[in-house]
């Protein structure tokens, strides 16, 4: 049987609606099972537009139907005002809150098995009078947990990241041992749950040149290299650190099966230079598995037809390639969620 993969319809102002009419061929449909958690009419627009499927032809998800393969719409309430089309509003952004949430619960209840995210705005949200730090934070909370973390994977490139939306002026005071050696853990329990080789974590440092000694920084002296020993008593085959401006050249990042980044960007510009449009992004230390494209909303070509959607099939398929490996539920001993 087929793993269920709930898919989120993200900001229906923004692509989402876009490359998810697009991912959803009749192809994929045979041989794979798709709950799609979106509002009737937007989507009704979008495969009209951009795919193979009219909405008449998609069952209403039912959750005492036994299906095996094929598409499923869980219905969201229609907008109860309208949204521009490529900008931020409010309204777009409740209706895309609402989707991650029934993804959600439908992971926590088994009745899906991954969920699938498509972009989102946080301004959007926000302007719903809520705190939304993301995905990965949300759906951690959601799940009770505490010590998820962020990671991009594209074929043998997987770049994990310390810390994630925070303002650049607040990594180092928020970066300490116990931390990075969390992060160390999720990373190896990852390498080791889906056998990623090589078997071996590089750490980047935070300064210019990993500090050079101390002369540039003090983090890798007094963070860093202690988290790395700690994590090397375990048994984690670790590395580092190492600046990060020359870790991502080939000939240095091939002999890991992760790169550690210690914030958003540092992981983040490489990692779309090398892997945009293809690359999933994807949380560990989860008790359900997620993935997602690892682009934004963009708004400016938005609804035009002209949207990749190879990053959602990429996450589409590692989403089943987890739950196959790592058990249905994605909880089996050293899964990476």
């Amino acid at each position: 049987m087929s793993p269920k993969l709930a898919l989120t319809m993200g900001d229906p102002a923004g692509i989402g609606p876009e490359i998810l009419a697009k991912a959803l061929t009749f192809d994929w449909l045979e041989t794979h099972a798709v709950i799609l958690i979106a509002v009737p009419s937007i989507m009704e627009q979008a495969f009209e537009k951009f795919g193979q499927i009219h909405i008449s032809q998609v069952k209403r998800y039912d959750p005492h139907e036994h299906w095996e393969n094929g598409l499923r719409l869980y219905a969201l309430p229609e907008p109860e005002e309208p949204f521009p089309i490529g900008q931020v509003s409010a309204a777009a952004g409740c209706l895309a809150l609402k989707s991650i949430d029934v993804a959600i619960d439908l992971c926590l209840k088994g009745a899906a098995n991954a969920m699938v995210t498509t972009p989102v705005s946080k301004e959007a949200i926000e302007l719903n009078g809520l705190h939304f730090d993301g995905h990965t934070g949300h759906i951690a909370k959601r799940c009770g947990v505490e010590n998820e973390m962020m990671m991009m994977s594209h074929d043998n490139l997987n770049v994990g990241y310390v810390t994630t939306h925070l303002p650049l002026s607040k990594v180092p005071s928020h970066l300490n041992c116990a931390l990075v050696l969390d992060r160390l853990r999720l990373s190896w329990n990852f390498i080791q749950a889906l056998g990623i080789q090589p078997a071996k974590i590089a750490l980047c440092g935070l300064n210019p040149h990993a500090g050079e000694g101390g002369h540039l920084g003090r983090e890798e002296i007094e963070i860093l290299i202690p988290a790395l020993n700690a994590a090397q008593s375990e048994g984690i085959h670790c590395e580092g650190p190492f600046p990060s401006d020359t870790l991502f050249v080939e000939r240095y990042r091939k002999n890991y099966g992760v790169l550690l980044a210690l914030y958003h960007d540092q992981g983040g510009i490489p990692f779309k230079i090398l892997a945009f449009d293809h690359g999933v992004n994807h949380t560990l230390g989860l008790p359900i598995v997620r993935t997602s494209v690892d682009h934004g909303t963009a708004w400016d070509i938005a609804w035009q037809g002209v949207a990749s959607e190879v990053s959602l099939i990429a996450a589409m398929q590692m989403a089943q390639k987890f739950t196959t490996e790592c058990g249905m539920a994605g909880k089996m001993k050293n899964a990476p969620y």
